[in-house]
């Protein structure tokens, strides 16, 4: 059996939950709020770069796609793998994190047209988007001059780690990739 693609409607968040056909006394936006307060937790984090970076290059309306061959597409067409990593993170640590980013191929969503089963990047860059505030009382997702991007062509990474499946930040500065804070990411790109 085959099924098809399923339509997404992008939701308003006011949407209710219902029980036999009667409305309950909660909405989606109280599931988004339950779900996705914690902004320093790495999935949420990854998550919130890539709508960071959305914003950032203007990227009209859209819903995000959770297994697609890469993050974002621009309005020109340009295919953007986002890479989040912090510091800090929300549990207890010994430590700061050590910096880190996956860049290992895949074998991308068989729904893109460039799909043709081999393990590769998919994407004309990747950003690494670096939440860098090392201290626990001001750190703030929100606050987006505590990011930092570094923006690389996928193509270098390609030529020069080859098979590597990730990259630790003083490697990648080793590849000089730019450097930039979020008000600056639209100009770059594009």
């Amino acid at each position: 059996m085959e099924l098809p693609e399923i339509n997404i409607q992008r939701k308003t968040g006011i949407e209710e939950f219902y029980l036999n056909n009667k409305k309950l006394n909660f909405q989606l936006n109280e599931f988004w709020i339950w779900n996705q307060s914690n902004l320093i937790e790495n999935r949420t984090r990854g998550i919130l770069a890539e709508y960071i970076v959305k914003e950032a290059l203007g990227i009209k309306d859209g819903l995000r796609i959770e297994w697609d061959s890469y993050d974002l597409m621009t309005n020109e067409g340009k295919k953007i793998e986002i890479k989040s990593a912090s510091y800090i993170q929300s549990w207890k640590q010994e430590k700061y994190s050590n910096i880190q980013f996956g860049i290992a191929k895949t074998v991308g969503e068989p729904s893109n047209p460039e799909y043709d089963g081999i393990f590769k990047r998919w994407s004309d860059y990747y950003i690494f988007c670096l939440l860098g505030e090392k201290d626990q009382k001001i750190i703030n997702p929100m606050n987006l001059n505590q990011w930092t991007f570094y923006i690389l062509k996928t193509k270098t990474i390609n030529k020069k780690l080859k098979n590597q499946k990730t990259i630790g930040l003083n490697s990648l500065l080793k590849l000089n990739p730019i450097e930039c804070k979020f008000d600056e990411l639209k100009t770059i790109i594009i």
